[in-house]
Formats: structure tokens, C-alpha cells, sequence
């Protein structure tokens, strides 16, 4: 779930379940491929045109007690704890009511940045890894540095 969301995808739990079975043991890196292919990120006109379904009048505005109903008996239940920490974040000084355009920018910014820092996290990981892998040798008991020896070719084989 968290790598999904790492990967700017917001998974509900149904979404991961139908991904991750009982008969799951592992997932490697092309089947997460192919979740992120088939899972697309929210855009922001998606995000807004829910929100507007919530604001028939088309105000920008929805009352937080609105919002508590909605996350906390639909769907995926949230918390109310959960709930309060997404109205602290993003009331945007408007009194009780959720400026939903300006929370849609706010999550389109902000799942950008967790992706890009995913990213960078990644090149990072990997450089570490390709620099420790280049620089290995193998120490004999005298403490004298061998070569890693390299694999011998794969012979074919007939029955290839």
C-alpha cells in the first residue's frame, strides 16, 4: 500500500486486495509495473469533479460536517481523527468549510513532490548500489585483494 502511494497512486484497501490475494506471496518489480499502468493517478479535474457533486450551488466550498459524513460512512471509512487532520491542513482560514480548488492544488503539489522525492530516493539507491557492487573484490585469508572471478559462458545445450 505505502509503495503504491509512494508511487502517487492512493490505493483503497479493495484496490490492494485485488492485487495482493491470500495466494500472494511476492510481487516482482513488472507485476508493479503493471498495477501502476492499470492504477492511474487522480488528476485534478477528477478530484474537482467529485468535489463539485458534493456542492451542488458550485460555491468551492464544502462544510467540514459534510466532508465528516462523506470520509467517515462511505467507501473506505476513515477515522474522524484522520478526517481532522486533512480539515486542519487545508481549511484555508475559511471557517468550518473546505476550499476544495485550493486542496485539489494543494494534493496535485503534493503528491508531485512525494513522487519526485521517490525518484530522487530511487537514482540515489541505485548509484549506492552500482558503486558497492563495482567496488567489491573478493579477500583471500592473507588479506591479499583478488579479482572477482567472472562466470564462465553458458554453453547451449540441445535441449534449449
Amino acid at each position: 500500500h505505502s509503495v503504491l502511494q509512494q508511487a502517487g497512486r492512493n490505493p483503497t484497501q479493495k484496490t490492494v486486495d485485488k492485487y495482493w490475494t491470500s495466494q500472494t506471496t511476492t510481487l516482482n518489480f513488472d507485476d508493479f509495473c503493471t498495477i501502476l499502468r492499470e492504477e492511474k493517478p487522480a488528476t485534478k479535474s477528477e478530484l474537482l469533479e467529485v468535489f463539485g457533486k458534493m456542492d451542488p450551488d458550485q460555491t468551492g466550498y464544502i462544510l467540514h460536517d459534510e466532508l465528516y459524513k462523506i470520509l467517515t460512512m462511505r467507501g473506505d471509512k476513515m477515522s474522524w481523527d484522520e478526517v481532522s487532520s486533512i480539515t486542519e491542513q487545508a481549511d484555508f482560514n475559511c471557517s468550518g468549510k473546505l476550499d476544495y480548488r485550493k486542496f485539489c492544488e494543494l494534493y496535485m503539489e503534493t503528491s508531485e513532490q512525494c513522487c519526485m522525492a521517490a525518484r530522487e530516493k530511487l537514482e540515489v539507491d541505485s548509484r549506492l548500489r552500482q558503486q558497492q557492487f563495482g567496488s567489491q573484490a573478493e579477500t583471500c585469508s592473507e588479506g591479499i585483494v583478488l579479482p572477482v572471478s567472472k562466470p564462465s559462458p553458458r554453453l547451449p545445450r540441445k535441449t534449449d
